[in-house]
């Protein structure tokens, strides 16, 4: 066991990672904070069914989650911002803000797009369901960040490989979330195609490709 521990996690001392860890000590705090307080919605993350019939806080929960998850997708792409705002952004933490506020900002954005969709199209969209069924999905992509920051900064592993393993992981499970919406939303707008075509590329695959972009351009 020792072995295979050593063979993972290596010391990094030419690296100052304090703030790595602070993040992740908050990430934790705000979980265990979480686990407190709202222990049924923890109970049901066995089951997605159970989940969103679990009435515990939703909105706070939610809201704990995406800020975690934007904190923790921020310590992963650190290293991958480019460096032309450095002046403003000199320290790690302040790139994690950044991106985090990026992120946050993000799901504001994609919610009120949504709500407009819907409304422009006229199609009946169950909110609740919605809701629910994204911070359940949350729930499991903050679980993975945290692995995933933890291993990308304390291992020997290849950063790229973590990196890249973790956005796909991250991918999948958006994309459960999207068939999860697709095959429980009414029949109504099941049948009106073109609106999840459009929904796809409007608010799930152009932002991510915007949002790339951002993050590679010299």
């Amino acid at each position: 066991m020792k072995t295979l521990i050593s063979a993972i996690f290596v010391q990094r001392p030419a690296e100052n990672l304090d703030w790595v860890i602070y993040i992740l000590f908050f990430s934790v705090l705000l979980m265990a904070l979480n686990r407190i307080l709202f222990s049924n919605n923890f109970k049901a993350l066995a089951s997605i069914e159970r989940f969103v019939e679990v009435n515990d806080n939703q909105g706070i929960f939610s809201l704990s989650l995406q800020l975690v998850f934007a904190a923790l997708l921020g310590a992963l792409l650190v290293p991958y911002i480019i460096p032309d705002y450095d002046f403003i952004f000199y320290t790690p933490v302040l790139k994690v803000l950044a991106v985090a506020v990026i992120v946050l900002l993000f799901f504001v954005l994609r919610s009120l797009f949504g709500s407009l969709g819907l409304f422009a199209f006229k199609i009946p969209s169950d909110q609740h369901l919605n809701f629910r069924s994204s911070s359940y999905y949350r729930a499991y992509s903050v679980m993975v960040l945290w692995i995933a920051v933890t291993l990308y900064y304390f291992s020997g592993l290849n950063r790229l490989a973590i990196f890249i393993v973790s956005i796909i992981i991250l991918l999948i499970i958006r994309m459960l979330h999207i068939i999860y919406k697709y095959r429980n939303q009414p029949e109504q707008q099941t049948k009106i195609w073109y609106y999840n075509i459009l929904y796809l590329c409007a608010l799930e695959i152009l932002p991510l490709l915007v949002l790339f972009k951002f993050l590679t351009v010299r």
